[in-house]
């Protein structure tokens, strides 16, 4: 486990350097934006991820090793494995990805930036971007885990997995990476110094 969610926090980190670098070719790395997706990738693709797929799911699951094995054609004739991968896939992106991804990045960011309300900003700029974050991470990751959950060997679960997490993850860090780009938060910061309720104009 702890291999696992460091190598998870290095990798998330890593490639928002090298969009940073690379990409986006900042002469100044902006470490405090490596941190957020540093400790993203720490609790969520790590600690949580490692809860869910390695503890959670096997026993929620036990056929998996059996019906992975199955060639294609005695897959689509096995009902109960198809059933499961796809409850697999719904909890992946219909609970993990849609409510659970999303609100926890927004809410470490807005704890990094040094915002102690980071949990309800982070929620509304979770719900600001929803219209567009949430058909992005599906387009990736519904037909990544069709692949993986129904295709791919046990032992090419976590590779195949990262590959495919560290090239979502830089869309993530090109697209909500950088620090100052979230109005939601930062409207209802200034209307809290002014002494008004947030987000009301006073």
């Amino acid at each position: 486990m702890v291999f696992g969610v460091v190598t998870a926090a290095i990798k998330t980190g890593g490639a928002d350097f090298m969009v940073q670098k690379y990409v986006e070719k900042q002469k100044k790395v902006d470490w405090r934006r490596v941190g957020v997706f540093t400790t993203f990738g720490f609790l969520f693709c790590g600690c949580w991820q490692y809860f869910l797929f390695v503890k959670t799911f096997p026993r929620l699951f036990p056929d998996v090793p059996k019906f992975i094995n199955k060639p294609i054609a005695e897959k689509l004739r096995d009902h109960r494995g198809l059933r499961d991968l796809g409850i697999q896939v719904f909890i992946e992106n219909g609970i993990n990805n849609a409510i659970i991804y999303f609100p926890i990045y927004y809410s470490i960011k807005e704890m990094l930036k040094g915002n102690q309300n980071f949990f309800r900003d982070g929620f509304a700029n979770y719900v600001k971007n929803a219209h567009e974050d949430l058909p992005a991470i599906w387009a990736v990751w519904v037909p990544a885990q069709f692949i993986n959950f129904g295709l791919s060997p046990m032992w090419f679960r976590v590779p195949f997995v990262s590959l495919v997490s560290a090239l979502w993850t830089c869309y993530v860090s090109i697209t909500r990476g950088k620090l100052e780009e979230d109005g939601v938060s930062e409207m209802m910061m200034m209307d809290e110094q002014k002494g008004g309720e947030p987000g009301v104009v006073q």
